[in-house]
């Protein structure tokens, strides 16, 4: 079988394409990745060699029209000339962009939506991006989201749309790589006397993209407020800014960011699972989330969760189980059930011991065992 795979970003093949790229390759199928080279941050991790033919094509992550029609040309030629026998797009600004390319001449194509854009947004952004969102989804065979919310919302606006949701817990996680049993504790420990954490510091940590929508500066502000009470917390940040989406932090707290010893900014890192080996709380009060895959390596580590009632994340976090989610999203809630739970130790213990407990329904073995299911299905032939 020939497949091509359409990502934005080459960060996205690391995070969570790789594994089933490397299955498909390993079954000895032609396997083709279209994508942009340039990471969504600044990072400087993931160098391992790409397991398939990589085209270099720049997909916007902005309202671009321009640029989307030019992605769209390359993403259509290249259609053309390696005559694949399905296109499986990620994304829905490049599901926009290769539905723009689509012609008759376009085998079988299914898209997967990591989380509606325009439920959550109002104004003018809205109406653009809910227009494009109807239209690539009327156009692709069969669109993927991963939450029941995004399948009511999508086949009421999209008419004609065939849309269904993941039968895997949206794309998992690697769970035998965030397993405490296979953590490498000598280099957990060299990590923790590197970064000053002591053994009876209370650990934050926030996993991610450093943006408004996913909470950053309310986690921040959060912390800063809790340490006035509990001295002895770290706040601990794995990730980097994004290139387009700002951190909406103001100008005194992004100093706190340089020069307060209690935050300690990792930047972009592969071994997430050595952070949150290290780790008591994940905060992430992000409010626009598909099924977020660092909540589901959080938990399958034993690390509860602090997260809002947003989609995606009450899907992810189960209340009082595994995690705690909270209604109110402001800055003095969040610090406030920070606090709570940095003062309620045998409720942490709880929490990590039922994350523990159901962390199998995360594993993406069951992504890939579906995603070749869809494969065959659709080209009659096996995977």
């Amino acid at each position: 079988m020939k497949l091509l795979f359409v990502i934005p970003s080459i960060t996205n093949y690391f995070t969570f394409l790789e594994g089933l790229i490397d299955a498909l390759t390993k079954r000895n199928h032609e396997v083709h990745l279209a994508t942009s080279r340039k990471h969504i941050a600044r990072i400087s991790e993931y160098r391992r060699e790409i397991k398939c033919e990589v085209h270099d094509i720049d997909f916007p992550r902005a309202l671009d029209p321009l640029r989307h029609y030019a992605a769209a040309k390359k993403v259509q030629s290249l259609v053309h000339e390696i005559k694949p026998d399905i296109v499986n797009i990620h994304f829905s600004a490049a599901l926009f962009t290769a539905m723009l390319g689509k012609d008759d001449k376009w085998p079988v194509s299914t898209g997967t939506i990591h989380g509606l854009g325009s439920p959550l947004i109002s104004g003018w952004r809205k109406a653009i991006i809910s227009q494009a969102e109807k239209y690539s989804s009327s156009r692709v065979d069969e669109v993927y989201v991963l939450t029941e919310d995004d399948r009511e919302y999508l086949a009421k606006s999209a008419k004609g749309a065939n849309v269904k949701v993941l039968e895997s817990f949206g794309i998992g996680c690697d769970l035998e790589r965030f397993d405490r049993s296979n953590v490498n504790l000598g280099q957990v420990e060299a990590i923790r006397k590197e970064l000053g954490i002591k053994d009876d510091d209370f650990v934050y940590i926030f996993i991610g993209r450093q943006t408004n929508f996913k909470g950053f500066d309310k986690v921040v502000r959060a912390f800063l407020e809790t340490k006035k009470t509990h001295p002895k917390s770290k706040l601990l940040l794995v990730g980097e800014k994004d290139r387009i989406h700002p951190t909406s932090l103001k100008p005194k707290f992004e100093k706190a960011l340089k020069t307060d010893k209690s935050i300690i900014r990792v930047g972009w890192r592969e071994n997430v699972q050595d952070y949150l080996e290290l780790s008591h709380l994940n905060v992430f009060p992000s409010e626009r989330e598909g099924l977020p895959v660092n909540l589901m390596e959080s938990l399958a580590m034993g690390v509860p969760v602090l997260t809002v009632n947003s989609r995606g994340c009450r899907d992810v976090v189960r209340h009082n189980i595994d995690g705690v989610v909270i209604d109110e999203t402001s800055i003095e809630a969040l610090a406030i059930a920070m606090r709570q739970l940095q003062d309620d130790k045998p409720k942490i213990e709880i929490l990590s011991k039922n994350a523990l407990e159901g962390r199998e329904r995360f594993d993406r073995k069951v992504f890939i065992e579906k995603q070749f299911e869809i494969f065959e299905r659709l080209t009659g032939k096996r995977v």
